[in-house]
């Protein structure tokens, strides 16, 4: 996927998991998605560029809680 300009909107931390709900800026149709961090390492973004702020809070909530896989992290 492309390079995107985003900016943080909230943050989620649960022990060595971190999730970061950002949105893109400078685009015609800005959208959310989630910045995942395992023990500082970064492991990459979900873009939701069909879905809204609150889907993508939800999606970071619940990967820091162990509900939502990313596959880097088992």
């Amino acid at each position: 996927m492309a390079k995107y300009d985003y900016m943080e909107y909230s943050t989620y931390v649960e022990g060595d998991k971190r999730a970061d709900v950002i949105r893109t800026v400078g685009l015609k149709e800005n959208f959310f998605g989630v910045r995942f961090t395992h023990q500082n390492n970064n492991l990459g973004i979900e873009w939701y560029p069909e879905h809204s702020e609150a889907w993508a809070d939800d999606c970071a909530e619940n990967w820091v809680m162990g509900i939502k896989e990313v596959p880097a992290v088992k």
